[in-house]
């Protein structure tokens, strides 16, 4: 394989990756976090909700990077 082909893939192989991994993990926690939210103190729901909304801000950093990768 030449070395242009080989760049013109890479993007593309990347953003897969990314997404079945770090974005499906994160997406799981986020759940996970959600779920935990209604089943907790209410103060601990807030720190809960705190990192619940942390998750999400990951979740959208890591979707434009995917979109950005793919458009490459």
């Amino acid at each position: 394989m030449s070395q242009s082909v080989a760049s013109a893939v890479e993007p593309s192989v990347l953003s897969d990756e990314i997404r079945d991994g770090l974005l499906q993990d994160l997406l799981a926690v986020g759940l996970i976090l959600r779920d935990l939210e209604h089943h907790t103190s209410a103060e601990a729901a807030s720190r809960v909700a705190t990192a619940s909304r942390a998750i999400d801000a990951d979740v959208l950093a890591v979707r434009q990077i995917i979109d950005r990768l793919k458009a490459a």
